[in-house]
């Protein structure tokens, strides 16, 4: 893999990934270079955010080539090794599991036919620096045959490779939701699974601070019974998204946070002088975009400015001590994304400070009681 500049689109950087199979037998060749050209082939038609772009390939002699985006970060392996054994924070390891979910469900959905990764591995999922992900090497990556009972070869990386794929069956995208289930597992719990193949302990039992929903969502994946698991890559993206949802943030040196619901004012205390809102994405028609929030209103910010496809809640910091108790307000929020420009509404109201009111109520009535003596 080379790292290039490309001086005719005004120095942008690309990759250039290269394949010489002059020093493999001519049956191996033959079959590295049916994989490199199907990698090109594929990603060359598709444009998804969690896939590489491929802008061109071509071959010279002894050796090929794709031109295609540049990724600056790191594969989820080398995430992992880094870690030596620890696992990952769970709400991270489901939003790089919702993205590899939407890049699944996309490609489930190809026609004429669908589009089968058959190699999902830590390896092949990089990670760019502001968390997007990217699925890569396509090179062992299927159309997807109905009328065929099982693979013509046995493709996938023991200990993620689902248990068809060992040439029991033939692979379609369920095989691909067993290796997202064995990846997002090693993930959560440090655990390789490369290992020992096809045994994957309960998850719960590696992690005592993985909630029971996340546990139960590894155990579907990886269900032996391919029937067993998610039907599709979108059944499974849903399955995280309300894990996300339902999941307190862990946010460190911050006041309690107020979780806003769908439909539903937004209730401030009246005596925080700073409080910490929380809106669902999907509440503000924001769900799998990437994009900027900026508000001219002084009194509320978003934390931070921006967010990714894998964002299932928005953090705003509210400006309490500036809200006048029992009045609505409505900030003038702009959301700047990929799909265009929103406005989205939401409504807050600091609560009146009935404790102090009923207090001073008293106050009053006993005061008029005394003169009336």
């Amino acid at each position: 893999m080379y790292k290039v500049r490309d001086h005719k689109q005004k120095g942008m950087v690309l990759a250039i990934k290269e394949l010489r199979p002059n020093k493999l037998s001519a049956e191996k060749s033959q079959e590295a270079l049916v994989q490199f050209q199907t990698e090109a082939q594929i990603l060359s038609r598709l444009t998804h955010p969690n896939l590489p772009k491929v802008y061109d390939y071509f071959s010279l002699p002894g050796a090929h080539y794709i031109v295609m985006e540049y990724i600056n970060g790191s594969t989820l392996e080398e995430v992992l090794s880094s870690r030596h054994g620890k696992p990952v924070d769970e709400r991270l390891a489901l939003s790089w599991a919702l993205q590899i979910c939407r890049a699944m469900h996309f490609l489930s959905v190809q026609r004429p036919r669908p589009i089968v990764f058959r190699d999902l591995k830590p390896a092949n999922i990089m990670i760019s620096r502001d968390s997007r992900i990217k699925l890569i090497d396509f090179g062992i990556a299927r159309f997807f045959k109905e009328d065929k009972q099982e693979d013509t070869y046995v493709y996938g990386t023991p200990g993620y490779a689902a248990p068809e794929q060992y040439g029991t069956g033939q692979t379609d995208v369920r095989s691909d939701i067993f290796s997202l289930g064995a990846t997002l597992h090693h993930c959560v719990t440090g655990r390789n699974p490369a290992e020992n193949p096809l045994d994957f302990p309960e998850p719960g039992s590696l992690n005592r601070r993985l909630s029971r929903e996340t546990a139960a969502l590894i155990r579907i994946a990886l269900a032996q019974d391919i029937d067993k698991r998610f039907q599709s890559a979108l059944e499974m993206k849903l399955a995280i998204q309300k894990i996300l949802l339902k999941q307190p943030e862990r946010i460190k040196g911050r006041e309690r946070i107020i979780y806003a619901r769908p439909g539903k004012m937004i209730s401030i205390p009246w005596w925080n002088r700073t409080s910490w809102v929380s809106v669902p994405v999907m509440a503000l028609g924001l769900s799998g975009t990437t994009g900027t929030l900026s508000t001219d209103d002084r009194w509320i910010k978003p934390k931070p400015i921006s967010f990714g496809p894998d964002a299932a809640r928005l953090l705003f910091r509210v400006e309490s001590r500036m809200l006048r108790p029992g009045r609505e307000y409505r900030p003038h929020i702009t959301v700047r994304t990929d799909a265009g420009t929103m406005r989205p509404s939401i409504v807050l109201r600091r609560s009146l400070p009935w404790v102090l009111i009923e207090a001073a109520v008293a106050a009053a009535v006993i005061a008029v009681l005394v003169m009336l003596r």
